[in-house]
Parts: C-alpha cells; sequence; structure tokens
C-alpha cells in the first residue's frame, strides 16, 4: 500500500479515534469547568468530521444540503432537543445550539467544495463511509455537546459568557493552526451558546 494511502487512512483514523477520546473524557469533565475549551474542541472535532462529508458528497455529486423531503437535520435537532430534556438542559437551547453546527459544517462542505472546483479535484486521500463511519461519530458527539451545555451553564448566563467563548474560540484556532474558514465556522457553530 502506498504511503500516501496510509496517511489518508491514518487521517480517517485520527479523526475517529478522537470521537473516542472525547467520549472518553466526558466522566472526567467537572460540573462547573473554568471556561469553554471543551465546547470549543467539541465543536472543531466536528467540523472535521464535516470536511470528510465533504470528501463524500464531492466523490457522489450530492448537494451540501439534504434534499427536499429529507428528514435528516430535523431528525438530528429533535434527537437533541429530547436527549437535553432528558438531562436536565433546554430543549430550546439544545435546539438552536445543534441547528448552528449543522449550518456552520454545511458552511465547511460549501467552502471546501468551491475550493476543490476551482482547483479541478478534491485531495486525494481514503474516504470515510458517510453512513456507516461519518454520521455515526457525529451521533456520538450529540451527548457530550448536551453534558458541556449543561456543565457550562452558569458561565453562559454570566456576563462575560461573550468574551470568555470568544477567547476560548481564539486560543484554539491559535494553538491548532487553524484556518480563517474553520475559525469561522467554529464562530457560526457557537453562536447562540450565550444567553442574551
Amino acid at each position: 500500500m502506498p504511503i500516501s494511502a496510509l496517511a489518508d487512512r491514518g487521517r480517517i483514523a485520527g479523526v475517529m479515534a478522537a470521537c473516542v477520546f472525547l467520549a472518553s473524557c466526558a466522566a472526567a469533565q467537572s460540573e462547573t469547568p473554568s471556561d469553554f475549551s471543551r465546547l470549543v474542541e467539541l465543536s472543531a472535532a466536528r467540523l472535521d468530521i464535516s470536511r470528510q462529508v465533504a470528501l463524500t458528497k464531492w466523490d457522489s455529486g450530492s448537494p451540501v444540503a439534504d434534499p427536499p423531503g429529507d428528514p435528516r437535520d430535523q431528525q438530528v435537532i429533535a434527537a437533541a432537543a429530547a436527549q437535553a430534556a432528558e438531562r436536565g438542559v433546554s430543549p430550546e437551547l439544545a435546539s438552536a445550539f445543534f441547528a448552528d453546527q449543522i449550518e456552520a459544517s454545511k458552511l465547511i462542505q460549501i467552502a471546501l467544495i468551491a475550493s476543490w472546483r476551482r482547483a479541478g479535484e478534491a485531495p486525494s486521500e481514503s474516504r470515510a463511509d458517510l453512513s456507516a463511519q461519518l454520521r455515526p461519530a457525529l451521533d456520538r458527539l450529540r451527548p457530550l455537546f448536551i453534558d458541556e451545555l449543561k456543565a457550562t451553564r452558569r458561565l453562559r448566563e454570566a456576563p462575560e459568557c461573550r468574551s470568555r467563548l470568544a477567547n476560548a474560540t481564539a486560543d484554539h484556532v491559535r494553538v491548532h493552526h487553524l484556518t480563517p474558514l474553520f475559525a469561522a465556522a467554529l464562530d457560526r457553530g457557537l453562536a447562540r451558546v450565550c444567553g442574551d
């Protein structure tokens, strides 16, 4: 197997391993974290999966937005709202948050596919299966997000919420050398974390 193919498989495995790692860390989280770094980290992990989703849609020629009548987005939001209610988190907050996460994913997909069109090709790397790997990985992040929304309740209600969230996002962008696209998508996905 060529080295490049091994590297591609390693990248996909890395994204999936990150989801497993984040899940294993969930139990170790405090009910009152000092900042939003974990929420930002989870959002960034979801955006990494969105990049893989974009590759599968490039290959299949599928549109970024689900076709009319496809209930996937609404199912994700409804499942999040129901799970949030079970865990003592506002279903309205969960619905808004997951709608924003979905829009952030679409932002990544639209921008990447457009850049690949301009280049005439997408990156040549192994693809993960959308139904068998990527969507289950996204679904595994859902309870982690909900737990983190619960854990950050006091922070989300505090007057300094927006500045603390902006600082946590800026720190993540800087440490992980994220592109402006991924930084903007992080902001989009976290747009309604703080109450007004």
